[in-house]
């Protein structure tokens, strides 16, 4: 302010000289550019919209500010590890921008590198991260939402690297830690996911856990090199999978699509439901290229596996595309649950073996394998999810499993 009262003090000086109109003119626009100038930095700094760095030099200095109730982060990199206590809407430079048409770390991206612990831990309600390309090499977390994130939502980031081939303890792209509720983790791109123990694209756990994680979305995400000396999971599912007492946690969950491939491992699931899952819906994704590097005696590539998982006969798993080869597993029940349910089976109607015939195992296909708890008869005779689900036997089902996409249903809560 006292600019612009030393500004006003040189116009009237100038005013009483007499000085001609033009310079009066251009005196006159200083003074109310700086005193506009002032006033919007003042609406800024402190919020409800605060950016970083013109604001707050990081991007936990502006989560840290209460009256930020938006931060947004401005391309560039940032080497930081953030911890959200508190309801934020938190933007890079690429919110609302499909990962599709975007290059991770680009100059046009808010890139952030973890330090210590996970990129992002979110420890209250409420929570956005939209739009951000994030590493954490040598660490083992991307995002971490933990029990008091109910209502986060994950969304349009690219997490490529994290851990790496020599890193010891798990690596998780995205982790819904004991029992978040209402969180959607919609449309990010994971990559390069790598540990000596098991690593997972996106992980709903944990298997002590006694606290469930219900209406969780896990919608059009991509999820590709997840790598390990143990567990390859695209997606894994593991709320109270533990036979300890405590361990009562469960998840509910809609899986849909998403497209996960190229996972290596002494096992590769492409989606792990092995915890209990009551009544859940996987439909309309697309998993491939699954390496078991131990394959023998059994193959332990499954592109939808039941383990630990007394619901499995409760799910809906259609329209997915499950073309993993001849000799790995579409979909796969735990030889245990079919042994102690062996009246009870899973929906598993109207998905693409990778051939006409069906798949292979206890069916007559040649495409990917199945195993008892499964009915998997019809089958789409192609790679069209949205096609018609027929076999010779039962003929056309054009009524069950979303024959063609129903709007309302698909698009619900994006």
């Amino acid at each position: 302010m006292g600019q612009t009262l030393t500004i006003i003090k040189d116009f009237y000086r100038l005013k009483y000289a007499k000085a001609g109109t033009v310079a009066l003119a251009f005196l006159m626009a200083t003074v109310v550019v700086i005193g506009f100038q002032q006033q919007q930095s003042s609406a800024v700094v402190g919020g409800p919209t605060c950016n970083v760095p013109a604001d707050y030099a990081t991007i936990q200095a502006a989560v840290d500010a209460v009256g930020c109730t938006t931060v947004k982060v401005a391309p560039g990199s940032y080497t930081e590890s953030v911890s959200v206590a508190r309801a934020v809407n938190i933007k890079g430079a690429k919110s609302g921008v499909n990962v599709n048409s975007r290059t991770f770390g680009s100059p046009a991206e808010s890139k952030v590198t973890g330090v210590s612990g996970a990129v992002f831990t979110v420890t209250a309600a409420d929570v956005t991260i939209d739009g951000f390309s994030l590493t954490n090499p040598g660490q083992g977390l991307g995002v971490v939402v933990k029990t008091p994130g109910n209502r986060a939502f994950v969304k349009n980031n690219i997490i490529d690297t994290v851990g790496g081939a020599t890193y010891a303890p798990n690596t998780v792209g995205i982790y819904l830690e004991l029992g978040p509720d209402s969180v959607k983790v919609v449309g990010n791109k994971l990559t390069n996911i790598e540990s000596v123990a098991s690593a997972q694209g996106i992980l709903v756990g944990d298997s002590t856990s006694a606290n469930p994680s219900l209406d969780t979305l896990l919608k059009k995400n991509t999820i590709s090199k997840v790598t390990s000396t143990r567990g390859a999971y695209g997606i894994q599912l593991n709320n109270g999978a533990s036979t300890a007492p405590a361990a009562v946690g469960y998840t509910e969950a809609r899986i849909i699509d998403n497209d996960i491939k190229d996972l290596k491992g002494s096992w590769a699931h492409g989606i792990g439901l092995e915890g209990e899952t009551p009544n859940v819906v996987v439909t309309y994704n697309t998993v491939s290229n699954l390496t078991d590097v131990n394959p023998s005696p059994v193959n332990d590539a499954i592109a939808v596996f039941f383990e630990s998982n007394p619901f499995f006969f409760t799910a809906e798993v259609n329209r997915n595309s499950l073309a993993v080869g001849s000799t790995a597993y579409g979909i796969a029940v735990h030889p245990a649950l079919t042994a102690q349910y062996a009246s009870l089976s899973l929906d598993g109607e109207c998905n693409w073996w990778g051939a006409a015939n069906g798949p292979g195992a206890i069916a007559t296909g040649s495409g990917s394998l199945v195993t008892a708890g499964v009915d998997y008869t019809p089958w789409l005779r192609s790679n069209n999810l949205d096609g018609r689900c027929n076999s010779k036997s039962h003929g056309h089902n054009s009524e069950d499993h979303h024959y063609g996409r129903d709007n309302d249903w698909w698009d619900k809560r994006d």
